[in-house]
């Protein structure tokens, strides 16, 4: 496998690499119409279906360098024309729309998702995972559309009040609607500016961007031929609360676990042949027996006491209510919840002075749930941990995302796949099993039901992320999985994935992982 040249200061950029590339768009004639059609009169007519939709912008970008301030700059980047709209939400946000028509067009198009609550990421954040940027997909030929929704791109997470209360119209555009009018819209624009039909529309998403997929397939089954989720955020409500629980007890235990106490207990999980490949469930006799082994054990931090084992388990085991009834998944000692090198993932994230890592998008959710964009959950009791969870679940109820009627988007001939590996340290991949499991039983059987849905869980992998645990999918292998499904028929059974030290520059693993199947 070929070096990351970004890595190592090459003028060749990290999207130049193969597992970010499965189209040579330079195969594809150069248009002949977008000189010509994209000009401000055709785009307005083009948005005039949506009077929210504002053109701001058209400029043409020669191959050779994209620049951005703050930003490293895009070498080898193919011609295309920019197109920028501004969208009017609430009559007060603006939310930042950009359109991208490659001159050498594919003639598929391609809508690009967000993360967390953030309905866009940075790209130049997005070098070592398996998430989908907009350089990424013109590279590729893809005509393609990108918008922040109003909720910016960074880790901001204070949007979504309004005059003391939540500004509904904002979040209910951030789950619902916001994805389906930004890619309706932009199919329009670019088949004005191409003057011909899109031949077939793609979306991949990770974390919040899964759970943009997902409803898309569920809410607007027309939009997309082709969907990838990746580690999807569905489930999100109970999903909200599991991931702020190992937070919630570090702040209420007065007994602290050292960190050499939790890697000790993951790498002896990991070792064990025993535990291979078994979710964590502590009545399961197999983590019964390790975990009785847990006290007595030598660490660099001395030996794990009872009393240590006791508040691991109580972050295992993830959120329970006082009467003994689960909230949903935890994250158990198989799964790493510490960074890794530079990543800030992870939720036993411990500073210098003490404190704990709060999941930010987490927090934000609950900051809407009881209406205060300044709460401070450091200070959350587990009292008042479950009065939020059980005071609001109904009004939240919509925000589950965990509906999995796929019966529509299978009717008109939607694929979709799912990828969630199963040391993912955000979202359980246990909930992806579950909905596969819902969405079954829509269908007449499994096989019908994976006509249109395959799920793969590559072992130990992390969240979207190639320099993790475990190997994950490559961008590469996921859409061509995807493309040969939906434009040839033929569906994938196997998915490539890679494990990468982009310290090192060097391959540490390549395998595959296998279509999910239940067992008979």
């Amino acid at each position: 496998m070929a070096g990351w040249g970004f890595f190592k200061g090459s003028k060749d950029n990290w999207f130049s690499h193969e597992i970010y590339n499965w189209i040579d768009a330079m195969e594809y004639p150069a248009s002949g119409c977008l000189d010509r059609l994209c000009v401000p009169s055709v785009i307005r007519r083009a948005l005039e279906p949506w009077p929210d939709l504002f053109l701001e912008e058209i400029r043409f970008v020669p191959e050779g360098s994209w620049k951005e301030k703050g930003k490293p700059i895009l070498d080898n980047v193919p011609a295309f024309y920019f197109v920028r709209i501004k969208e009017f939400l609430s009559g007060v946000h603006i939310a930042d729309m950009r359109v991208f028509l490659p001159v050498h067009w594919n003639r598929r198009f391609m809508g690009i998702a967000g993360a967390g609550t953030n309905m866009e990421t940075d790209w130049d954040k997005e070098q070592t995972t398996n998430l989908t940027s907009w350089p990424m997909a013109v590279r590729n030929g893809f005509a393609c559309v990108v918008s922040d929704g109003a909720t910016g791109m960074f880790v901001d997470n204070r949007w979504g009040f309004k005059d003391g209360d939540l500004d509904w119209q904002m979040i209910r555009n951030w789950a619902f609607q916001g994805t389906h009018n930004m890619t309706v819209s932009a199919k329009a624009v670019v088949e004005a500016c191409y003057g011909e039909k899109i031949y077939k529309s793609y979306m991949h998403g990770t974390s919040g961007g899964g759970r943009q997929i997902i409803l898309e397939a569920e809410q607007y089954p027309e939009d997309y031929d082709g969907l990838w989720a990746d580690g999807p955020l569905c489930d999100f409500y109970n999903l909200m609360f599991s991931c702020l629980w190992a937070a919630l007890v570090y702040n209420n235990e007065p007994h602290r676990v050292s960190m050499d106490k939790y890697q000790t207990a993951h790498f002896l999980a990991r070792e064990s042949r025993d535990l291979h490949g078994r979710p964590y469930d502590p009545d399961d006799p197999c983590w019964k027996a390790f975990l009785d082994r847990l006290p007595g054990t030598a660490t660099g931090a001395g030996p794990i006491s009872r009393e240590d084992r006791t508040v691991m388990m109580k972050i295992w085991n993830g959120p329970v209510l006082s009467d003994g009834s689960r909230v949903t998944y935890g994250f158990g000692p198989e799964i790493i919840q510490w960074p890794v090198g530079p990543r800030p993932f992870g939720y036993l994230k411990i500073h210098d002075d003490g404190t704990i890592t709060n999941i930010p998008f987490a927090v934000q959710f609950l900051r809407w749930l009881i209406r205060d964009p300044d709460w401070d959950f450091s200070r959350c009791s587990y009292e008042e941990f479950e009065r939020i969870y059980l005071d609001h679940k109904e009004e939240f109820r919509d925000f589950s995302f965990y509906g999995a009627d796929l019966r529509r988007f299978a009717a008109r001939g939607g694929k979709m796949i799912i990828t969630h590996g199963t040391g993912d340290h955000v979202a359980p991949n246990q909930l992806t099993l579950d909905y596969y499991r819902k969405a079954k039983a829509f269908f007449a059987s499994e096989e019908e039901l994976r006509d249109s849905l395959r799920v793969f869980f590559p072992e130990y992998g992390g969240h979207a992320l190639y320099d993790w645990d475990g190997p994950n999918v490559t961008n590469a292998s996921g859409f061509l999985a995807m493309m040969n499904w939906v434009e040839k028929g033929l569906a994938p059974e196997k998915l490539r994935t890679i494990n990468y030290d982009f310290n090192q520059d060097r391959l540490i693993r390549e395998s595959s992982v296998t279509a999910y199947r239940e067992k008979e």
